[in-house]
């Protein structure tokens, strides 16, 4: 028997719409409390809340953590940056999903704490995202992203050191944040911010070795 075809539009359920993975960095906080539960969350809680399997939104993740309140976390500076160099170098070799060790992945705060974040930060989310768009694409693509990924590597490098400097690590995680907001949003303007702001972390690195 055949089966009648009808030319009813599809429709998107609200449960479909929650697996939707990100689009860009306010959808990444909402889904971070959103699909998050309990008194403690894990780093492995936030990752996997982002239904999303793509580089872009798993290095964005750390980095916004780490610029954020969410990074005044003892400990979250340097857990954040063994991810980000991890996920980073696993780019350049591999396209599937990175691997994480399950001690990193197990790295737990309170919940409360990480909301709170969310709430200081999601203003400045929504204000960058009135500044992005679709726009030179090429770059945020291969080959162009080995070396995004190379350079967030070494950004990566600089958390350890410059976790002991009061807010230093805000300078390279921005730079990775705008990488991967770039990579996210397909847009090579925020790719070529991070290039700039990777220069000042650098610079700042410098200035403050050996502290």
């Amino acid at each position: 028997m055949a089966i009648a075809q009808t030319t009813e539009e599809p429709t998107t359920s609200e449960d479909d719409a929650d697996d939707a993975p990100p689009e860009g960095l306010v959808d990444i906080l909402e889904q971070m409390k959103e699909n998050t539960d309990g008194d403690q969350v894990t780093l492995e809680d936030t990752l996997d809340s982002l239904n999303s399997r793509s580089f872009g939104p798993l290095l964005l993740v750390p980095a916004v953590m780490a610029v954020s309140p969410i990074g005044a976390i003892p400990g979250m500076s340097i857990v954040t940056g063994c991810i980000l160099l991890l996920i980073a170098v696993q780019m350049i070799f591999s396209s599937g999903r990175p691997w994480l060790p399950q001690r990193l992945l197990d790295f737990s705060f309170s919940r409360e704490t990480m909301t709170k974040g969310i709430d200081k930060t999601l203003p400045w989310a929504k204000w960058l995202e009135k500044f992005t768009d679709r726009r030179l694409q090429t770059i945020t693509h291969s080959p162009f992203h080995y070396v995004i990924a190379a350079i967030i590597a070494f950004l990566a490098l600089l958390f350890i050191p410059l976790a002991f400097l009061p807010f230093a690590v805000s300078i390279p995680g921005t730079a990775i944040a705008l990488f991967a907001l770039g990579m996210t949003a397909r847009d090579g303007v925020m790719v070529i911010l991070g290039f700039v702001v990777s220069f000042a972390a650098v610079a700042v690195a410098i200035y403050a070795w050996p502290f």
